[in-house]
């Protein structure tokens, strides 16, 4: 109610001309409420003029390979990582590298830098998809001198980092270093709704003044009236308001969900990552393969995805179940993990 309140306001105030196309690079008045958001909420070095609106972040990561590289460059991709991720690299004609990830997120080899040079470096710093796992404040700061170093860039994905559940907000590694070499991703596809189709990126100020005129020709401006009430929304207090009932909602479900698993997934099974974000992810023995009971889940009305399809090159440890709970009432948990396990049984190997 409170966004139809803000979109009927926002088509009221708006003059005919909002018909036409906007500035390539999005709304002055969003990206000045995003910019003042992220300074306040999530430490990013920030103005309105660095900050680019896109197609959610998958227009974000689509944007960063048309301004960096060239086919053939290398792109760092997280391993189990994020597939939209591996999809922009891949229409760029990039050559992608896998990175594996552990508890403490991204691990790069040191011969790495000497093997494969990248161009690109994708990482989920705050909420590691789709893993959970939370990048150290070690390996981040090893990473920004390596990647200053190498003259490489990394692409900061900050994913579901407005839902962390337990312990203090972690802010953005963009913001550790005053001229960090990264571009900061973010959508508000998971805080506000996936049909919004509104993303942004954030340019490093050693970039922002060379790329901003390619950014114009390539983009045009457009949901010039969903701009509008975003910006509306973020300003008038509204979005903080919604995220604080989200938060308490979604940390809700995901205690529940942790003790439906505890109690009736009878597979041996480990939960990994923190308590952030909108699923989680289970892992399995191997004798339960997992897109074997995701095949069988989908025939019953379930939808969780299979772990091991996240990865380039699955390993044993990357048998799980990704199961999502931002649409799911809780008092349904019980039944269908329940069910889950029922299904790994009739696959087991």
């Amino acid at each position: 109610n409170a966004w139809r309140r803000a979109q009927d306001r926002a088509l009221q105030a708006a003059p005919a001309a909002t018909l036409g196309y906007g500035h390539p690079i999005g709304e002055p008045a969003l990206r000045e409420a995003i910019a003042q958001y992220l300074r306040v909420s999530r430490g990013v070095h920030c103005d309105a003029s660095r900050i680019v609106i896109t197609e959610g972040a998958q227009g974000a990561l689509a944007l960063c390979v048309q301004l960096l590289t060239n086919p053939g460059d290398t792109a760092w991709l997280e391993e189990p990582g994020y597939r939209g991720a591996k999809s922009a690299f891949h229409g760029g004609d990039l050559n992608v590298v896998a990175m594996r990830v552990d508890a403490d997120g991204i691990v790069i080899p040191e011969e790495a830098w000497r093997t494969h040079p990248p161009r690109l470096i994708q990482t989920t710093p705050t909420h590691q998809y789709p893993t959970g796992a939370v990048l150290s404040v070690a390996r981040r700061l090893d990473l920004l001198e390596r990647a200053r170093r190498a003259g490489a860039w990394i692409i900061e994905d900050d994913y579901d980092s407005e839902f962390r559940h337990q312990g203090d907000p972690i802010a953005a590694m963009q913001g550790l270093l005053p001229d960090a070499p990264v571009l900061y991703v973010g959508t508000f596809s998971k805080t506000l709704f996936p049909a919004l189709r509104l993303g942004f990126l954030v340019l490093p100020d050693a970039l922002a003044q060379s790329a901003l005129p390619s950014v114009v020709e390539m983009l045009r401006g457009g949901h010039r009236l969903e701009q509008l009430t975003l910006a509306a929304f973020i300003d008038n207090g509204q979005f903080s308001r919604h995220l604080g009932r989200m938060r308490r909602l979604y940390r809700e479900r995901q205690a529940a969900l942790r003790d439906a698993l505890a109690a009736h997934l009878r597979v041996d099974h480990e939960v990994l990552g923190g308590h952030s974000g909108l699923h989680l992810t289970v892992r399995l023995p191997p004798e339960f393969p997992d897109q074997a009971i995701v095949a069988l889940a989908r025939q019953v009305g379930m939808n969780p995805s299979a772990l091991s399809t996240f990865a380039m090159a699955p390993r044993a440890e990357d048998n799980g179940l990704v199961i999502g709970y931002g649409n799911t009432s809780a008092d349904r948990f019980p039944a269908l993990v329940s069910r889950l396990g029922e299904l790994a049984g009739q696959v087991r190997r």
